[in-house]
């Protein structure tokens, strides 16, 4: 408890920490029960921190509030944001207004997982309290610096608000499903495609053998079985590929050594060599019913490499281990033709200074219409056969 002590906020329920080590070892096996959500253990929350990939040099400073009463105990993840790098839920806008008044956008103070995307509860343990009533009493909370505003991004997709307090705001990602007309899973690869039209099934078709084709050939690897010299070629693609845009990667190597150790077969690599030389590398983590696509990179510019490594790979993985879902990470309308539907996306957000919360509740529910209509062209643009 000494630890707790001197992190006691003004309300005698709940701590914060600055570091997920300095949770109780009693209390972790509480917190962390759920290992259906690998972006939520403690090996990946403890593995960023420990490679230095979140802390100050990040943007990334954890702020972790644990809820304890007689009955409950609760974590609620959250970050001290100087940036918006690594959240995939865009408000530059919004901090761009802010420089144009004069006034400082940030810090402000994040609900979610660093460099993570995952549609998942960032509220853990043994508690009534819901996500968003969870974060609200953070935000009421007195703080050691005042926060310009308040975000809870990618909650459970099943979460609803009705609170005021939160702007509702709404975006998309692409899914894979392993369902078909008859909502049963899919065999294989061959009974997915028979799913689709004849030119959509014959454009994968054409693509896959334009790969193999081309002398590529693909095979994974598990974390826990991973060599160094393999790990080291996924990290020089992972790397370059932020290196073409100009930038670095948010993750360095240590950090992915690391991961392969503390979760071993729930990380998979899929590895793409060409004549014996790895030129490709895409890294998935994989929980009870979901595969994870994250981290991608190529040596050279080969053709449909991507969309073999980064999709079609990983379905036919989802298929032979009975997954029920694959979701490969943000963005990408090519992920309409190959069979990935529109999922709908949630974050909340409070910003302090009335006016501009004002403006992005405006904003959010404009915003919110124009992805319901995008939506609903994904959706006609499926290539999957109409039902009889």
């Amino acid at each position: 408890m000494t630890n707790l002590q001197a992190f006691t906020t003004d309300n005698k329920n709940w701590f914060c920490l600055p570091a997920i080590g300095l949770i109780p070892t009693e209390w972790r096996q509480k917190l962390f029960s759920n290992k259906s959500q690998p972006f939520t253990s403690f090996e990946f929350l403890s593995s960023l921190e420990q490679t230095q990939c979140i802390g100050e040099k990040s943007g990334w400073l954890p702020k972790y509030f644990v809820y304890q009463t007689d009955d409950e105990l609760g974590l609620l993840l959250c970050f001290e944001k100087h940036n918006s790098y690594g959240e995939y839920v865009f408000d530059w806008a919004w901090a761009d207004a802010y420089h144009r008044n004069g006034i400082d956008y940030y810090p402000k103070l994040l609900c979610g997982i660093p460099f993570s995307p995952i549609p998942c509860s960032k509220w853990l343990g043994n508690n009534t309290l819901t996500e968003l009533d969870a974060f609200k009493q953070v935000a009421a909370l007195k703080h050691d610096i005042e926060y310009t505003g308040f975000h809870y991004i990618y909650p459970n997709s099943s979460i609803e608000n009705q609170d005021p307090f939160w702007s509702s705001r709404e975006g998309h990602q692409f899914h894979w499903f392993n369902q078909n007309q008859f909502e049963q899973p899919y065999l294989n690869f061959e009974q997915y495609l028979d799913s689709m039209t004849a030119r959509k099934r014959k454009n994968i078709k054409k693509e896959r053998q334009k790969v193999q084709d081309s002398g590529v050939e693909c095979y994974w690897q598990s974390g826990d079985k991973v060599t160094a010299n393999e790990l080291s070629h996924f990290y020089h693609c992972y790397h370059l590929t932020y290196l073409k845009r100009g930038q670095s990667g948010y993750l360095n190597q240590a950090f992915f050594e690391l991961l392969c150790q503390q979760l071993g077969s729930q990380v998979q690599i899929l590895f793409c060599k060409k004549q014996q030389q790895i030129i490709a590398a895409a890294l998935y983590i994989v929980s009870e019913d979901t595969l994870y696509g994250r981290y991608w990179g190529s040596l050279e510019n080969a053709d449909f490499v991507h969309f073999e490594a980064c999709y079609y790979q990983g379905i036919e993985y989802a298929i032979a281990h009975k997954l029920k879902l694959f979701n490969p990470g943000t963005q990408g309308e090519h992920k309409i033709s190959r069979g990935f539907k529109p999922t709908l996306t949630h974050s909340y957000h409070h910003l302090t200074l009335p006016p501009f919360h004002q403006a992005v509740q405006q904003f959010c529910q404009e915003e919110k219409h124009h992805n319901q209509l995008y939506m609903k062209q994904c959706e006609q643009k499926l290539p999957f056969k109409q039902p009889e």
